[in-house]
């Protein structure tokens, strides 16, 4: 079998079975929920909002390695899924305290906003099955730093309209969380002695270490003030912007810095990170009731 039918056949079988799973487990939710008198929402996969806010970054930032010829559009995805993922469902989260009032809204926009992350990994998987070690690109040379900074600023400009259709953009500036990065940077920019990592590598890894030390430190402050809301929505804060801001510097980096100092990265471990610290986080903070809570035994 030709390598492009393979490909496309395993694409379109991944979403096929995906599409059924997801479609079975809405038919029973919706058949329980019909038998009962309380307006609870049926629960959807799909998210158009937090769709677009990973797609349409991602679609430009591909389009604009692959004009350029730097990259093979399958490096790309796999390189910002799970980043865009978090980044989207960050921007959730901070929506959710902004605007919701009530607990259990609070509680089912929670959940959808882990979307994000759903749909960020399914980038970064086709990505990582359709890599290509072996595409060498026809770089284009007839652009000038102009042109990178428009893109630059169309890409973000993409982000803060999400940010300003969740919450005021102002509401994603954390001084605290700022600090905490600032720190974070400079010791591992000024104090590494290794001269043979990139600036790339160093901030990836720099990124990862700054949403840790957040997510840490605001764990520490959260549990410490438990009980006292005006104390515990300064830590919520800080947990939730370490993974959005390390997030958004790594698809920066992805953006715009040459393929080989992405595939010096481990991007496989980066990603992995990632999602422990945003996983660590939701767990302690904003996790649901466990099944012994609600007692249903």
């Amino acid at each position: 079998m030709h390598t492009n039918v393979k490909t496309a056949l395993g694409i379109f079988l991944f979403f096929f079975f995906g599409f059924l799973a997801l479609t079975e487990n809405s038919a029973y939710y919706a058949s329980y929920i019909n038998t009962l008198d309380d307006p609870i929402p049926l629960l959807t996969y799909f998210k158009p909002e937090l769709f677009a806010l990973v797609f349409m970054p991602l679609l430009f930032a591909t389009g604009w390695r692959v004009w350029i010829g730097e990259s093979h559009w399958a490096s790309v995805w796999f390189h910002v899924g799970i980043p865009l993922g978090i980044l989207a469902s960050s921007i959730s989260f901070v929506g959710v305290l902004a605007n919701v009032n009530s607990l259990e809204l609070a509680r089912i926009i929670v959940g959808e906003s882990l979307l994000a992350v759903l749909y960020g990994g399914a980038v970064s998987f086709i990505g990582y099955l359709n890599l290509n070690t072996v595409y060498i690109p026809i770089k284009r040379t007839n652009y000038s730093n102009i042109t990178k900074f428009f893109v630059f600023l169309l890409n973000n400009l993409l982000i803060l309209g999400g940010m300003h259709y969740y919450a005021q953009v102002f509401a994603f500036i954390d001084g605290t969380t700022i600090y905490i990065f600032a720190a974070v940077v400079s010791a591992f920019l000024l104090i590494n002695r290794d001269e043979s990592k990139s600036i790339c590598r160093l901030l990836c890894e720099t990124m990862v270490i700054a949403s840790l030390a957040s997510v840490i430190i605001a764990l520490v402050s959260y549990t410490t003030y438990q009980g006292h809301p005006p104390l515990v929505g300064p830590a919520v804060a800080v947990g939730i912007m370490g993974p959005l801001y390390g997030s958004f510097v790594i698809f920066q980096c992805v953006t715009f810095f040459p393929e080989r100092d992405l595939r010096e990265i481990n991007f496989g471990q980066i990603n992995w990170h990632l999602l422990e610290i945003s996983g660590f986080w939701i767990l302690m903070c904003l996790a649901p009731m466990s099944v012994l809570e609600m007692s249903v035994f």
